[in-house]
């Protein structure tokens, strides 16, 4: 595990058994306190070249607007850092639903994305995924 950056809100860091980016969400963010550490996390992404990504949400309501931005903005952003493959965990009623589109309303391309509401089957579902 290589730490990349750490605040009272996410930690996210480079798994190297399941080859993906991680961020571990810790308490309720939002404004920048939620885009700085996605951003980061993007940053990791290109730095690693990274394939995959697993978010763990568990711990975390997200706004709407927040929502909003992450669909419109983070998430096309996300995959054009190079990730393939996320997995979200996080427990029914935990998280709004995220829209898996780009702003103009097309399916990102080449993008695979399953919620799990358990972080042992999200690491194995990205287990079995080479990159």
């Amino acid at each position: 595990m290589t730490h990349f950056y750490a605040s009272n809100k996410a930690h996210i860091f480079w798994d190297d058994v399941i080859e993906a980016v991680v961020i571990r969400w810790h308490s309720y963010a939002q404004g920048e306190d939620f885009r700085v550490p996605l951003n980061k996390m993007i940053e990791l992404a290109v730095n690693k070249k990274a394939k995959k990504a697993l978010s763990d949400n568990s711990h975390i309501l997200v706004s709407a607007e927040d929502a909003k931005w992450l669909s419109e903005d983070w998430l096309p952003r996300l995959h054009e850092a190079g990730i393939q493959y996320s997995a979200t965990v996080h427990h029914d009623q935990t998280i709004t639903a995220i829209d898996m589109r780009n702003a103009e309303g097309e399916e990102l391309p080449a993008w695979f994305h399953h919620e799990i509401e358990d972080i042992h089957n999200a690491v194995g579902w990205l287990s079995g995924i080479s990159a």
